[in-house]
């Protein structure tokens, strides 16, 4: 993954309202689809395809407790491959039991890594700002542990840029110098955001917000407060030892709004770099 401090993903949820929000983006972008309780990640490569046909550059989410044995694993990499999908972001998931022998992404890491179809690049979580279920000891253990079958990491929605610090600080004393994107909230408006909670499920939607603590302030602030937040964790990308390379953010399908709030605002930064 190259150092640019202007990288950006956006991640979408795995429905037909987030193809069609992409067919309606002036430009290709890197869209990144998540793996929902419901569809599981047969939804997240089918969509991924769809995006991917599209003419973006696509990033497949996969828990790996919800992988039931090898021969999903063949069929989900086989359908990734034959769609042009060459990057997958691998998360242990929340799911109360696994459906097959891989409770966690660690275990299997491994067989994607050995595996003919393995996508080119691997993505793996970093929890800055703590896990409701983990303790942080064991969540650094884990990175360390996936760190060297694993190509970058992508954090939770973070809203303290000096846990982001502190975090990335940790993680090069454990020997971590993998890439890492910040995760980031895009233009999410509130009201559409308890909306679409309540359509997905409610034991699902408070999974979610429990483990990215930073929605629970998200619900709290104003747009121009949200903004605020990024420019404090844009500063971050300042130190390249920390090796922090851009933004994923979570869009919850307003992809076109947190598309072009991103583009404005790196004009913004470009003309204020060329005065």
């Amino acid at each position: 993954m190259a150092s640019d401090p202007h990288t950006a993903r956006f991640e979408v949820l795995p429905t037909a309202a987030a193809v069609r929000e992409a067919e309606r983006l002036p430009a290709p972008a890197h869209l990144t689809v998540t793996c929902s309780p419901r569809e599981g990640p047969d939804g997240s490569v089918a969509v991924g395809g769809e995006l991917a046909a599209l003419g973006h550059t696509v990033t497949v989410h996969v828990a790996a407790r919800m992988v039931r044995d090898r021969a999903h694993v063949d069929r989900l990499l086989g359908d990734m491959a034959a769609a042009g999908i060459e990057d997958m972001f691998l998360i242990g998931g929340d799911a109360a039991h696994p459906e097959g022998p891989y409770a966690s992404a660690g275990d299997l890491l491994p067989l994607l890594r050995e595996h003919p179809h393995a996508p080119r690049t691997i993505g793996i979580a970093g929890y800055p700002e703590g896990h409701p279920e983990i303790d942080p000891a064991t969540l650094a253990d884990a990175l360390v542990a996936k760190a060297p079958l694993a190509d970058y990491v992508t954090t939770q929605m973070c809203f303290h840029p000096d846990a982001i610090l502190a975090w990335s600080e940790d993680i090069r004393r454990r020997g971590v110098t993998l890439p890492v994107l910040i995760g980031a909230p895009g233009a999410v408006d509130r009201v559409r955001l308890v909306k679409m909670a309540l359509r997905l499920g409610i034991g699902a939607s408070v999974g979610f917000l429990r483990k990215q603590r930073g929605l629970w302030h998200l619900l709290g602030l104003r747009r121009s407060a949200s903004e605020r937040i990024h420019d404090e964790l844009e500063a971050c990308l300042e130190r390249p030892e920390r090796n922090l390379v851009g933004f994923h953010y979570y869009t919850f399908n307003q992809l076109e709004d947190t598309w072009t709030q991103v583009r404005e605002r790196r004009h913004a930064h470009e003309e204020v770099a060329t005065r």
